[in-house]
């Protein structure tokens, strides 16, 4: 009998000859316990192995995401130069001390979130770290054994994302744009360097049999159609053509507005085998039906199901959306799935009807 992991790599890998796949992004652990206790389960406490039971009672095939960046950029909290208020952060490189300075209670994806990268110095310092990724070989290779080895067959491991022109999640959104026309050369540099350092971790995630090497990148809610195929589409492009030369897949996440990016044919040139998440209005600007028709049929897209509506509408209204989404994509690869990860307070009963409704729609 094929395990979950076996069941999802062999659909990406060939479609037509498997069985369709269910894999809800990343649902937060407020989902996973309310599921647990909604189908009368046990939760312990350990957030992978929940959703491996969740997943078993409903009958999905679950996908977990490492990280990345933090790999890379293996930032140390300093108590004693932190305040009740502001959190000193650092990294010790040949270069000299890197130091990064945040408040305590940081907004997640604010201009106040991964602004290590403020002037020309800092992005000497992002190089130097990256430079020397070959010494933390050991603590990287330990981080992805444990995920292999905690998941086991269970579900499929996903690299997190580079972002080289994030800066590796180094610096604010805002400070990207204005850096980038300041000194493109500096900024370019930086990129590269980030770009090098991430090969260093695929190579060891490959080697602890992490089943997907990722990338992510703004969609037009940030960028535009020509800025993306300066900044992001030769790295996007780099890290899947070296994914293919070792025989491995390449996913590529995207939950903005991407409908353009699509219809103009980019996406075909990513070398993505999954492309994730073709997300709707409000979360993106896609009408699934239309995009997987632009999209190369060889691609298997992922998504693209409302959070808002998963979290909000009624299990009826749910039913009726899954039934769509199915019909949506009929003839063409795509695993269904949500429009980014699962909302805190998205209801267990919401949840449970989308993953049974998706199973019913499918006959499986």
């Amino acid at each position: 009998m094929s395990t979950s992991r076996q069941k999802f790599l062999s659909y990406v890998r060939d479609p037509k000859g498997s069985a369709p796949v269910i894999s809800p992004f990343l649902p937060l652990r407020d989902v996973i316990l309310a599921t647990l206790s909604s189908l009368g389960l046990p939760s312990g406490n350990d957030p992978i192995q929940d959703e491996i039971q969740v997943a078993r009672a409903l009958g999905y095939e679950p996908m977990f995401m490492t990280d990345c960046s933090g790999l890379i950029f293996p930032w140390t909290i300093d108590e004693d130069r932190s305040s009740r208020d502001e959190v000193v952060r650092v990294i010790r490189t040949r270069k000299g001390e890197w130091t990064r300075r945040t408040p305590r209670e940081e907004a997640a994806w604010s201009d106040a979130t991964g602004c290590a990268v403020q002037s020309r110095e800092d992005h000497e310092m992002l190089v130097s770290v990256c430079e020397e990724i070959g010494e933390r070989e050991q603590q990287i290779r330990e981080y992805f054994r444990m995920w292999r080895k905690n998941v086991g067959e269970d579900g499929v491991i996903v690299l997190g994302h580079p972002h080289c022109s994030w800066l590796g999640s180094q610096i604010s959104p805002s400070a990207i744009f204005y850096q980038w026309n300041d000194f493109p050369d500096v900024y370019t540099r930086s990129m590269d360097a980030i770009l090098e350092a991430s090969l260093v971790v695929m190579s060891i995630a490959m080697e602890e049999q992490i089943d997907f090497m990722s990338d992510s990148s703004y969609g037009l809610e940030m960028t535009s159609p020509e800025l993306f195929q300066i900044m992001d589409l030769p790295y996007i492009q780099r890290f899947s053509a070296w994914t293919h030369e070792r025989g491995g897949l390449f996913w590529y996440h995207n939950c903005g507005f991407t409908r353009q990016l699509i219809v103009d044919g980019v996406f075909n040139t990513l070398g993505a085998d999954v492309i994730e998440t073709i997300a709707p209005p409000p979360e993106g600007d896609n009408l699934l039906e239309e995009s997987r028709r632009y999209l190369h049929p060889g691609i298997c897209t992922k998504g693209n199901f409302s959070l808002g509506l998963l979290r909000d509408g009624t299990p009826a209204e749910i039913c009726r959306e899954a039934e769509a989404m199915v019909r949506a994509v009929q003839g063409f690869p795509h695993i269904f799935s949500t429009a980014d990860a699962v909302l805190t307070g998205t209801p267990a009963e919401n949840f449970v009807a989308l993953v049974r409704s998706l199973r019913d729609a499918l006959g499986s």
